[in-house]
């Protein structure tokens, strides 16, 4: 076969990368067990090459996709490469070991090719519950990394088709809902031998060489993408911006975010170190996530003609200071800092480059997850976990006012249907709702938020919240509005409660949980 290969040719294999991510998620969610996997498409799959870098990924959760790289080269250093066997399928969730947070478990299925390995199939899903104090693994409060879940180190799940029983029944036996874990993590068992069979397909049609030459030249050319943005940013010209999380769930003090970004040559040096040190609460972020969020801000900047890849992240210089909220040593909690620090992390960027491409970024977003974690025992005995993020505004851009109620940044799943929600779990949908005038007004507008209420029909639970942007609102740009802050509301039977933005307390029977989103914020100063 000829060396020589067209941009065409080029394109039809990205494609075909792209789509054995994209049909091992298609598998995935059709054999999945939960609602949160099956119906809310919480899940990610990624193809990476030898070595762990990613070559390849579908449209899913931008918080999974851009740590997975991290979590597949933790299991090549744990293992090393020379036992990394033909037939093995790796499981982990620990985040400080390439993790995002314990309900997050990834599944690993290295590919092998001419008795030569070539790759991994990996995907990461979240758990509705995978143990630990409270149901959800997500209290809000001072707890250690051991105490918000079961701890997965990388552990060999199968070898040669056989499944690690011994293994697999401890986990079962220490967390809730086991059957609905077992059939989940089978579903990604399965998703990722569907993801080797359309790789090796690929290999087949086109021959490794040619796959590979390829793989090289998609990198190439997104590292080249990348380096054109990077050479728009004057040299030297240091750009700073801080923003804050409400609080840590423990102490009612919010806590500094800051980035420094400087071009260097041919590099973006991205600095963190000035951020505020870890915290009691569990709001810190793995460095996995901090990885994940800078990612996802420069993806957006880039031309999606480009392929995603680690290319396209090469020139990044990405600098933490161990012990920082964006950075931190364990067993510090980490259950909030996957779904809530790396949405202000993404607000970080989004105000540095505001100021380096201000006709290319939007306003803030609603800046969080807006988690919520509902776990007890149904009426006929059995246990239940729920658990869903909700939707807020979106910020406005130059030439763009948004549509409302949207997930948004780094979170990218569906709503839990009601029928659904209401079939699987004892709890009612009493309001589901857009609120008006919570986006930030300005020349385009941002857009509204939402109020989801929630009734409890069994008789008791506890509650879990994570969620932001209750004191510090989505913030605006060039004059643009900020938009509205959220509410997480308790109506009992004898007192309506404001709650703050993270707790985790009993609930009764009847009780009603009311959970208001932020609005975006706006863009521009209207005239």
């Amino acid at each position: 076969m000829s060396s020589k290969f067209s941009i065409i040719e080029a394109q039809v294999i990205n494609q075909s990368l792209k789509n054995v991510a994209l049909e091992t998620g298609i598998v995935l969610q059709r054999s999945a067990f939960s609602p949160n996997i099956k119906d809310r498409l919480d899940f990610s799959s990624a193809v990476m090459d030898q070595y762990g870098r990613l070559i390849a990924q579908a449209e899913h959760i931008p918080v999974h996709l851009g740590a997975m790289p991290e979590g597949v080269k933790a299991i090549i250093a744990h293992f090393g490469e020379e036992n990394i066997l033909d037939g093995d399928i790796y499981i982990a969730n620990n985040p400080y070991l390439g993790g995002t947070h314990l309900p997050d478990i990834s599944v690993i299925k290295p590919i092998f090719f001419e008795k030569q390995i070539v790759g991994y199939i990996a995907n990461r899903c979240h758990h509705a519950d995978v143990g630990g104090v409270v149901p959800g693994s997500m209290p809000s409060g001072k707890y250690t990394l051991e105490e918000e879940g079961y701890v997965i180190n990388p552990t060999i799940l199968e070898r040669n088709g056989t499944l690690n029983q011994s293994w697999f029944k401890e986990f079962l036996d220490n967390i809730r809902v086991p059957d609905e874990r077992k059939g989940d993590i089978q579903a990604q068992l399965a998703s990722t031998k569907i993801g080797e069979r359309k790789f090796h397909a690929l290999l087949k049609k086109y021959s490794l060489s040619r796959v590979q030459q390829i793989i090289d030249f998609l990198n190439g050319r997104s590292k080249k993408a990348s380096l054109e943005l990077v050479k728009r940013i004057p040299e030297n010209r240091k750009v700073t911006y801080t923003d804050y999380m409400d609080d840590d769930g423990v102490n009612d003090k919010s806590i500094a975010i800051t980035a420094e970004v400087e071009r260097q040559g041919d590099q973006l040096v991205i600095d963190y170190s000035k951020t505020d040190s870890q915290v009691e609460g569990n709001i810190n972020a793995p460095y996995a996530v901090t990885l994940s969020a800078t990612y996802y801000v420069i993806r957006c900047l880039i031309s999606t003609e480009y392929a995603t890849n680690y290319g396209l992240y090469e020139p990044l210089n990405i600098i933490t200071k161990k012990g920082t909220l964006v950075d931190p040593l364990p067993p510090a909690g980490v259950a909030a800092g996957n779904v809530e620090t790396s949405q202000r992390i993404t607000d970080v960027m989004i105000g540095v480059f505001s100021q380096l491409f201000p006709d290319e970024v939007p306003a803030a977003s609603s800046g969080t997850m807006n988690n919520t974690i509902i776990g007890g025992v149904k009426p006929n005995g059995e246990m239940f976990t729920y658990y869903e993020t909700i939707a807020g505004g979106i910020g406005a851009g130059k030439n763009y006012s948004p549509p409302n109620a949207k997930h948004s940044h780094m979170t990218n799943t569906r709503n839990t249907s009601i029928e659904v929600l209401e079939r699987y779990y004892p709890l009612r949908i009493e309001e589901y709702s857009i609120i008006p005038e919570t986006g930030g007004l300005g020349k385009w507008c941002g857009s509204n938020s939402i109020r989801r209420s929630i009734r409890l029909l069994t008789n008791e639970a506890v509650l879990s919240i994570q969620s932001e942007r209750r004191k510090h609102a989505p913030f605006g740009l060039f004059g643009g509005m900020d938009g509205a802050k959220g509410k997480n509301i308790l109506e009992t039977k004898e007192e309506t409660i404001n709650l703050p933005s993270k707790i985790t307390r009993k609930i009764k029977q009847g009780d009603k949980i009311i959970i208001e989103t932020p609005g975006g914020g706006g863009y521009e100063n209207k005239q």
